[in-house]
């Protein structure tokens, strides 16, 4: 009867952090689709609104059409009730809960009623953080130059984060368990093959991260699952890789390719890049302080930090060539490893201060301070996109 009732507080709790982030992300959604600011909404409802004058999309959009297919999706299926500003804002509504859902569920069980309550504070506050931005205070800019975690101007890259979240919560099972069903397997390609068509920035920091740990386990003879990572991550997401860059670089009408130019981009838009990763990075630097010694043993912290240091080599050091180069689409590269480092270190945190006897008290303020930086930073950029017609 006790195992029962925990059972359904904890999915009441589940529902809970599922509501609130719901709750949360309405208002400023709401503001900034139905609204005439500025931001990337409008340009993928017309794409959506061309494939149903002419049924087909464009070679940029070609490549990556999930977050149209599921605008189309809800107005056919709707019959039209559900127009398509309607079924974007739904889509980031509910895409919102599911990250916060997602990130609850992999925090893991925690012993104790006050340590449940914890584990809803950090999932739904997680989807809120962002850059510590007091350099606004300065040059006025809230999202330039920094590596920005919460996004109210995008939205494929907030629809990336919940295949992304999965898709590192399967990647976890392969690296430490020899063998895992079959259906993992296929799970895991499924969820590849839907993030790269949302956004291939996720995989692009995935797989180079993914391949190292892969080699680095191999050459030290440690026991992991290598045919989910080969069949289940490497070769769904490099054929699907391969058939978007075919499509939309290898066009002969294509003036776009991809360069090195390190900080081009970045420089364009902001100064002080150095401080604004900084102030972008304090609770994972935090992390990286306190887990140092337990940054290769512990192969999901391994995996993160890999993800991190590519993704941020492609937003600051690439970018793409012709009129593509200042829409700055490797930025998203380093977003996503970002937010999904903030998360490993987050559950890693309450892993350990949860769980183990060992007082932790220096590292817990520290770990506060830092969260609550990032997250008073989050907050005053909620405002922002709540209250101007920019993101910047």
């Amino acid at each position: 009867m006790d195992m029962l009732k925990k059972n359904l507080s904890k999915r009441k709790n589940l529902i809970l952090t599922f509501v609130l982030c719901v709750i949360v992300s309405i208002p400023v959604f709401y503001y900034r689709i139905t609204q005439p600011v500025d931001s990337d909404f409008g340009q993928h409802v017309v794409f959506a609104q061309e494939f149903l004058d002419k049924g087909t999309f464009e070679p940029g959009v070609a490549g990556h059409p999930v977050l149209q297919l599921m605008m189309i999706f809800l107005t056919k299926i709707s019959g039209g009730a559900i127009g398509l500003y309607a079924g974007m804002l739904l889509l980031q509504i509910f895409v919102s809960g599911l990250n916060g859902a997602l990130v609850y569920l992999w925090i893991g069980d925690l012993e104790g009623k006050s340590r449940e309550i914890w584990r809803v504070i950090a999932s739904v506050s997680v989807t809120l953080l962002a850059p510590f931005m007091i350099l606004a205070l300065k040059d006025g800019l809230f999202y330039f130059g920094y590596i920005g975690i919460a996004n109210y101007h995008n939205p494929t890259v907030n629809l990336l984060k919940p295949a992304a979240i999965l898709s590192v919560m399967l990647a976890e099972k392969a690296l430490n368990h020899a063998a895992n069903k079959k259906s993992l397997v296929f799970l895991s390609a499924a969820v590849i093959a839907l993030s790269s068509g949302i956004k291939p920035n996720f995989v692009l920091v995935f797989l180079p991260a993914l391949g190292i740990v892969f080699l680095y386990l191999l050459i030290t003879k440690k026991a992991f699952d290598k045919w989910m990572l080969v069949l289940g991550f490497a070769l769904p997401g490099l054929i699907i890789l391969a058939l978007q860059y075919s499509g939309v670089y290898g066009a002969k009408s294509s003036e776009a390719g991809i360069i090195l130019a390190p900080f081009v981009v970045e420089s364009a838009f902001s100064k002080h890049l150095l401080l604004k990763f900084l102030l972008s990075s304090l609770f994972v630097i935090q992390g990286l302080i306190v887990f140092r010694k337990e940054l290769i043993s512990d192969r999901l912290l391994f995996l993160g930090w890999l993800m991190f240091a590519i993704g941020i080599f492609q937003n600051y050091f690439l970018a793409e060539t012709g009129r593509k180069t200042m829409h700055g689409n490797f930025r998203w590269s380093g977003q996503i490893a970002l937010f999904l480092l903030v998360i490993i270190i987050l559950r890693k945190a309450f892993d350990t201060f949860f769980t183990k006897e060992r007082d932790y008290l220096i590292q817990k303020i520290s770990f506060a301070t830092t969260y609550f930086l990032q997250f008073a930073g989050g907050i005053a950029y909620y405002i922002y996109c709540l209250s101007s017609m920019h993101y910047r």
